[in-house]
């Protein structure tokens, strides 16, 4: 018999439907990508998705063109339908009327959890974009005053060491890994995505004091261990924030940081670069491309080149950022 469920994200609500078992683990990926549990809703869900198993195998419709090929995914699109695939389940997404419909094989549930989530974030975020709601590779925090700072890089730019510093200073977090960002009532605004935190294997004795989950492998070939700051930092999670800052990190060999201004043409550049160019269609291009330019109006940007200084002491950002914001005009600061 099917069961429906309600999960919220801010103001988002999704109508999950499921032929059969696999409630409890289907509840820990959405609480993963930040979607709550609710019991009713006042509005009309914005998303719908229907989860039924699938013991035959996916075939790619005849008239399908491949999109892409990563992290053992392929994407194929016929007209205004999507198809997200790893050879035996399929996540069927039908982005313009909100709706997604996946088939799952046996084998599915026995991927690593990294994997099924990126399965589940993948769809999701493809249905989003059709609601203005546009995905970027960030790390989000909220300084004491209330700011928003963006940290926007792919793995291994030094995003979550520099997050997880400025944590422990007592700043507030959304997401380390992925955000949403959408047009709201004072600009755009970020949403929390990922909730989890993950940090280079190679470095976990740096976080003794936090509880570490299991290594998991990345994309980039390395591994990588789930870091337990909603554990230890509870109420310093947010869900939503105004971002006035944007930093592009990038570790650097060398003992002094740097940190360089940097016009909007070239922000504009790397915002689109982590912004899951995979995602990217037609349809929606225009209306992303208009919340990136937002947000560029509404926030100062940076390049942050991160040195053995800041590896050492991620906190002391803070006082970059300062020193930044007081000497706009400069061409380079010396964040020694």
């Amino acid at each position: 018999m099917g069961q429906s469920a309600l999960y919220a994200l801010d103001d988002l609500v999704l109508e999950l439907n499921l032929e059969r078992s696999g409630r409890e683990a289907l509840d820990a990926l959405l609480l993963e990508l930040s979607w709550v549990r609710i019991h009713s809703s006042n509005s009309k869900p914005s998303l719908c998705l229907s989860v039924a198993p699938d013991n035959d195998g996916f075939r790619t419709p005849r008239n399908c063109r491949e999109v892409f090929r990563a992290d053992g995914f392929l994407g194929v699109a016929s007209a205004s339908d999507f198809y997200l695939t790893d050879g035996s389940s399929v996540f069927h997404l039908r982005p313009a009327s909100g709706e997604g419909y996946a088939r799952l094989a046996p084998s599915f549930f026995t991927k690593p959890r990294l994997a099924q989530a990126n399965f589940w974030c993948f769809g999701l975020l493809k249905l989003l974009r059709t609601l203005g709601i546009y995905c970027l590779h960030a790390a989000s925090l909220v300084s004491r005053d209330g700011g928003g700072l963006l940290l926007v890089g792919a793995s291994g730019s030094g995003k979550s060491t520099l997050a997880i510093g400025l944590i422990r200073a007592g700043w507030r977090y959304l997401s380390d890994d992925a955000v949403l960002l959408r047009h709201g009532s004072q600009g755009v605004e970020a949403l929390a995505c990922r909730r989890s935190f993950y940090v280079d294997a190679r470095r976990s004795a740096d976080y003794s004091d936090l509880s570490l989950g299991d290594e998991a492998p990345d994309s980039n070939g390395g591994r990588r261990r789930k870091v337990g700051i909603n554990e230890s930092y509870p109420e310093n999670y947010v869900s939503l924030c105004f971002p006035r800052v944007v930093i592009f990190p990038q570790i650097k060999r060398q003992d002094q940081s740097m940190l360089k201004p940097i016009d909007s043409v070239h922000a504009l550049g790397l915002l689109l670069a982590q912004s899951a160019p995979q995602l990217f269609d037609r349809s929606t291009m225009a209306g992303h491309l208009e919340v990136l330019k937002t947000l560029l109006q509404q926030t100062e940007t940076y390049e942050l080149n991160s040195g053995t200084d800041l590896y050492r002491e991620p906190a002391t950002l803070v006082d970059f950022i300062k020193e930044a914001q007081g000497r706009k005009n400069c061409r380079e600061l010396s964040l020694s």
